[in-house]
């Protein structure tokens, strides 16, 4: 009888160091499996953390490139839009040129055509409005002026008239001297350009 209780006894020692056992292995393994999750979620949260930093610089150097690309455009268009203001200013000035009472373009054109006189005979190609406005007798008044002066010169009007808002083109044979209000504004434009800009954009130059 007592054999058997300690048999007994001994197969209750072993069972409960295996449960212990067993327990301590199930235990462990939890905390390996914790310890694991642990490490990858700290892992993955650092990885978040690297990619979300990444993306705001990324998002900032976007924005930056934004701002760069549209500071560029707006550039462009103030460029465009202030000489689209000078071209229209010199525009403006040819036009009024053109349209000056008779007596002072008449003044402005005769200086112009004596001084740009050469000698011999030179052919006057000038537009229909000024054809109109100084009549059939200028030439003739004209010669006359380049007689009083002393040159050797003589002009005759062609019946070709000219695309231009004014002034005149003076052939000799091959040899050709434009002095219409275009080519004279455009000549002039680069010396008084910049104090047009200035006087339109309130610009101390």
């Amino acid at each position: 009888m007592n054999g058997t209780i300690g048999i007994e006894k001994i197969k209750d020692k072993i069972l409960a160091d295996a449960r212990e056992l067993c327990d301590k292995i199930l235990e462990d393994a939890r905390r390996e499996a914790q310890s694991i999750i642990g490490n990858a979620e700290k892992e993955a949260f650092q990885k978040v953390t690297i990619m979300t930093e990444n993306a705001k610089e990324e998002a900032l150097l976007i924005k930056k490139r934004i701002a760069a690309v549209s500071e560029l455009e707006n550039k462009k268009k103030a460029l465009k839009n202030r000489q689209d203001m000078v071209e229209e200013a010199f525009s403006m000035a040819l036009d009024r040129i053109s349209s000056l009472p008779n007596d002072k373009y008449r003044k402005f054109f005769e200086d112009m055509l004596v001084n740009s006189a050469e000698e011999g005979e030179g052919v006057l190609v000038i537009n229909k409005k000024d054809k109109e406005r100084f009549g059939a007798s200028f030439a003739g008044e004209i010669n006359q002026k380049l007689n009083q002066l002393g040159k050797k010169s003589k002009i005759v009007v062609a019946q070709e008239e000219l695309n231009s808002k004014g002034g005149f083109i003076l052939r000799y044979g091959d040899m050709e001297i434009n002095c219409t209000l275009e080519v004279i504004l455009n000549i002039a434009r680069p010396a008084i350009e910049s104090e047009v800009a200035g006087i339109l954009f309130g610009e101390n130059r």
